[in-house]
């Protein structure tokens, strides 16, 4: 795990525990709407969207947290933005790329031996120094990735931490009582003794 993995992952937990205090500080809510339809949960499950719930209840907070929409508008920000920052590298690079390999299909191409193996050298050195002229441009490229690898997952992460005491707070206000299921059971367990005397009674062996 990176120094930077690290310091987003405690600063998401300083953050979640700072609006849970906040949480227990106000009037309680409603039942959040995710949560209040029975049809919509079925809708849900058929459709298999089990993600749906957590970003139906996210959302939910997302209206009454600051905080959180700074941090969402900064997150869909970062995706409008980085196409506008990368887009003329990699159009640059693809450029280059396409005539290496073209360069090289051609090459082995020529019938003569001698000619094919200088051009070849002469490619491979061309594309030896273009390599190391890129290779900042490459290295910064794979930071980016993992910093939007670790953005993602701790984005995830939030949305977790932050509707679990949601969920939670679901269970303890509408828990259901447990007499209907004992009372579906007392009817199965009727039902089950007068089958097995009705049988028994008309058994042929």
């Amino acid at each position: 795990m990176t120094g930077k993995t690290i310091i987003l992952g405690i600063f998401i937990l300083t953050f979640f525990s700072c609006n849970s205090n906040r949480r227990n500080d106000e009037p309680k809510n409603e039942t959040p709407k995710a949560l209040e339809d029975k049809s919509y949960s079925s809708e849900i499950i058929s459709k298999r969207s089990y993600l749906d719930m957590i970003e139906s209840l996210y959302n939910e907070v997302l209206r009454v947290d600051s905080d959180l929409k700074t941090l969402e508008d900064k997150i869909t920000n970062l995706g409008k933005a980085k196409s506008d920052s990368l887009d003329r590298f990699e159009n640059f690079n693809e450029k280059n790329g396409l005539y290496y390999d073209l360069a090289e299909k051609r090459i082995s191409a020529i019938k003569d031996s001698l000619l094919r193996d200088k051009l070849k050298t002469l490619i491979i050195n061309s594309l030896t120094t273009y390599s190391l002229k890129i290779a900042n441009h490459k290295e910064l490229m794979t930071t980016i990735e993992t910093n939007s690898i670790t953005i993602s997952d701790l984005h995830t992460s939030l949305k977790i931490v932050t509707t679990l005491p949601i969920i939670e707070k679901f269970q303890a206000d509408n828990f259901p009582k447990s007499q209907a299921i004992e009372g579906y059971i007392k009817q199965q367990q009727d039902a089950l003794k007068m089958t097995d005397t009705l049988f028994k009674k008309r058994i042929p062996f």
